[in-house]
């Protein structure tokens, strides 16, 4: 598949044009797909919740839109422009910004030289410091310790902070609660809504799905590679229950 240019900046012409659009998207592994022909929008400013149990196809679904995974079928679309073959950097530089399953940090290096890699956008050192002091506090108590030896909790803080100092469009999380203790939970999704209210859009892939019912605008059921059903969250709680009792 050819790759395009997809340097320019992520932003959507207007409210009305998705920021990120899926459309017939299929793809899967070793030539079975395992997601089939799914249609997905985000839109500026909304926090969209995708949902469905173990195995329901998501993880494949943001690979795809992040460019790991080539689609065997469909297109990728951010603000309007088709980006099928573009390299996941390519997107990275244009404003999307994945957080995936496992944190994404680098365990060997400290938290200030994980958070000084995010330079890279232009941003300087303190800038990068201060922003992520500002949303986690506690991290700053750990700058000089090496990120493996923090807890679970704190290295997520530590890789939405990462993520975060590169001021992304279009902000991607991908099962942000796994393993943590609610409480843990309670934090970053507080930190998702007040990123939510600077005008950050948002997709969040989770597995338990009462956790993002009053953090999510929209959201979509995923059940054996399809979306079955799309609307607000708490409108769905029926198709959520059928989901995950394999009805």
């Amino acid at each position: 598949m050819t790759a395009v240019d997809a340097s320019p900046p992520l932003v959507a012409d207007g409210a009305s044009e998705p920021l990120l659009e899926l459309r017939g998207i299929r793809a899967g592994y070793d030539g079975i797909d395992v997601i089939h022909g799914i249609d997905l929008e985000v839109h500026p400013g909304r926090v969209v919740a995708l949902l469905g149990p173990n195995g329901a196809g998501k993880s494949t679904t943001l690979k795809v839109l992040s460019g790991m995974l080539a689609p065997s079928a469909g297109d990728v679309l951010v603000a309007g422009r088709r980006v099928n073959g573009a390299r996941p950097d390519d997107l990275a530089r244009r404003g999307l910004c994945l957080i995936p399953e496992g944190r994404g940090i680098f365990p060997n290096l400290t938290v200030r030289e994980n958070l000084w890699m995010m330079t890279h956008r232009g941003r300087t050192k303190a800038d990068v410091e201060e922003q992520a002091a500002a949303r986690f506090p506690q991290l700053t108590r750990f700058l000089d310790q090496t990120a493996g030896t923090l807890s679970g909790g704190q290295q997520q803080m530590l890789a939405m902070a990462r993520g975060l100092a590169t001021d992304p469009a279009l902000l991607v999380l991908d099962e942000l609660s796994m393993g943590l203790a609610p409480i843990i939970v309670d934090q970053l999704y507080e930190t998702v809504s007040q990123v939510a209210a600077e005008g950050t859009s948002i997709l969040l892939v989770e597995q338990f799905a009462r956790i993002v019912m009053d953090v999510a605008d929209d959201a979509a059921v995923m059940v054996h590679g399809h979306i079955v059903e799309t609307g607000r969250p708490r409108d769905l709680e029926a198709s959520l229950s059928q989901a995950y009792l394999g009805g």
